[in-house]
Order: structure tokens, then sequence, then C-alpha cells
């Protein structure tokens, strides 16, 4: 007999405002990744900073990332056939800060960037990246989850020292990743 399924919350009964708040102030002090996604899409080429990236599966090759409806960008990256995840460190934070502001152009540096062999555009100052196309997504109330599957991924730095040039977002900030603690 299959099991039931039911929600635990009932979602009447919870005041959302301070729900939305304390649940806003949790994931503040939660260090995420930095990534930007570039995608070409029928108006040229997009661009958006993200901090949901996930890892999903190493064999098949899988991540997956949130995105917001209300960024311009979402619809030609849904829409493409391809998507490239740059990967953000200390050297290439202009790159996260500039896909992350509203309203520019986040291709005018054309020096920059650039496409690459396959057709996704590519910031330049960023060295590590994976590229995939999607597998799937769910629509969220004012989210897309997206799945997708990674045909590509070249880590600039392989072979080098492992160096503590990570970036994070927390509490509306950049922050550099400082040395191992053990």
């Amino acid at each position: 007999m299959p099991a039931e399924t039911t929600s635990l919350v009932n979602h009447t009964q919870i005041d959302q405002t301070e729900l939305s708040e304390s649940f806003r102030s949790l994931f503040r002090q939660h260090p995420s990744g930095v990534a930007v996604l570039t995608a070409e899409s029928e108006a040229g080429p997009v661009a958006m900073t993200i901090t949901s990236l996930t890892s999903v599966n190493a064999s098949p090759a899988l991540v997956a990332f949130s995105l917001s409806k209300a960024s311009s960008a979402t619809p030609g990256i849904l829409a493409s056939s391809s998507v490239l995840v740059h990967f953000i460190d200390e050297a290439s934070l202009a790159v996260a800060q500039v896909a992350a502001t509203s309203g520019i152009d986040r291709f005018a540096d054309s020096d920059s960037w650039g496409y690459l062999p396959s057709g996704e555009p590519h910031y330049k100052a960023v060295t590590r990246w994976a590229r995939g196309s999607v597998r799937s997504t769910l629509d969220v109330d004012g989210a897309v989850l997206v799945v997708l599957d990674i045909v590509e991924a070249r880590d600039g730095s392989a072979g080098a020292p492992l160096e503590d040039d990570g970036v994070v977002y927390r509490n509306r900030a950049w922050r550099k990743l400082g040395a191992p603690h053990s």
C-alpha cells in the first residue's frame, strides 16, 4: 500500500510576514558560493549572478540552481539551448558584481567577454566553468528551480595548488574565503 503524502505545514496558520523575515535573516548568515550564468538568447547575451548553485550528481554531471522570475535574464536563460556557469573567485569578482547589477548592459565591455566555440557568452576573467543544457524546471511561486545537464567542465586552475581565493556571499556582501580551519 503506497504511503500517503501529506503536508506537515498549514500555511494559513503561519504568520507569513514574520516567517519571511526570519527566513531572510537565516539565509543572510548562510554563506553561499557565487556563480554567474550566461546564455545566448534571441535578444542577445544574458547574464545573472546566483548564489543558489548546488551539485546534484557527478555521474551524470548535474547541477541545480534557483532563478527569480522577476529577473530580466531568466527567460533568456530558460529558453537557451545551452547555459554557461562561471565559478567566481577573487580574481573574477568584478564579473559577479556586473552580472548582479540591474539596469545595465552586462556585456558593454566587449573586451571582457567573448563567445566559446559552442556559442555561449563567456567572461574571460573566469577560468573555471561548466556548460550544460536545461534538463528540467520546477515553477515555485516567484522562482524557477533548474536542473542542468553538464556536458563540459573546465577548471583553469587544475593542477595548481589549491588557493584560498574563493568568494562567498553572506549578509549582502561579497567575502573572500580565508585559510581553512581544522
